[in-house]
């Protein structure tokens, strides 16, 4: 069946006039006759009664009109979901390193969507080194990336924004010696046991330590940021802390400020070659609001 003389068929019958029916679609009283004439053929029934005030459906029209309201309306939604595939654009793909996530990029989508109500996100966590590449093959559209490992990778086509420079800070189990110092000397922790959540990351404490006069004596590498927190709590060790994560560390670790403490910087990057694009200028301008 042809979509066209099903639509006039369920005209008739709910207007039960061909000719109110013709009028409603804007066709001819014959050209909607010839309409129902070839449904009728094609099904072999007879689907209309004709009477003195119009037409009415017979027994097997009554059956064609119920599926041809299912019919008709799955149809008009496929039709409606198409046009609307073609003008709405698809999800802004963003990338982030895991502390990022902690409190900023929550905060910034919230912005985000302040301005955005329907605005699609999608998020990718993972390092620096894997974030990038993920902008230069196109399968994120902006990263939050920092220098922390030290420097980041060189990549031609990627431009770089500012976005903060992270101060880190040492996490303590609580009844440390030193948790009741209000800042703390990194030199300090020479002794102490440290834990670590992933082999880049202890090389970059190695290298903060070794700027304080020290070796960390490193021996737990967890795996996991949840991991790590919970050996420090437990007493196994002592952690440094980025700014961006100290609000979201357990209650049961005692933060502290390193005295002169070294830091991250934090960028936003985007593709270079990029034609300029709302929803990224956008979530840019919420990132820079949620610090």
């Amino acid at each position: 069946m042809e979509l066209t003389p099903l639509r006039a068929f369920r005209e008739v019958c709910r207007l039960g006039s061909i000719s109110a029916a013709a009028d409603q679609l804007g066709y001819t009283q014959s050209a909607v006759s010839r309409q129902l004439a070839t449904l009728e053929s094609q099904l072999g029934r007879t689907l209309l009664t004709r009477h003195a005030r119009g037409v009415q459906p017979t027994a097997a029209g009554e059956v064609l009109l119920t599926h041809a309201a299912g019919i008709l309306a799955q149809v008009d939604r496929a039709t409606a979901d198409v046009a609307a595939a073609g003008s709405r654009p698809g999800p802004l793909r963003v990338g982030a390193f895991p502390t990022a996530s902690a409190q900023l990029l929550p905060k910034a989508l919230k912005r985000f969507h302040r301005d955005r109500p329907d605005a699609r996100i999608t998020f990718a966590e993972g390092t620096t080194p894997t974030l990038v590449p993920g902008l230069l093959d196109a399968t994120i559209d902006l990263a939050v990336i920092t220098d922390y490992p030290p420097g980041l990778p060189a990549a031609d086509g990627i431009e770089l924004l500012h976005l903060l420079d992270d101060r880190l800070h040492v996490a303590l189990p609580i009844g440390h010696r030193l948790t009741g110092h209000e800042e703390i000397d990194l030199a300090e922790l020479a002794e102490d046991s440290w834990v670590e959540d992933y082999p880049g990351a202890a090389a970059v404490l190695t290298s903060v330590c070794a700027r304080a006069g020290f070796a960390p004596r490193l021996e737990i590498v967890c795996g996991t940021w949840l991991g790590k927190q919970a050996f420090v709590a437990a007493g196994y060790g002592v952690m440094l802390a980025p700014g961006l994560v100290v609000p979201a560390l357990r209650p049961d670790l005692v933060v502290r400020p390193l005295t002169e403490p070294p830091t991250r910087t934090v960028y936003v990057a985007t593709r270079a070659a990029d034609e300029p694009c709302g929803a990224v200028d956008a979530f840019v301008g919420a990132l820079r609001e949620s610090i």
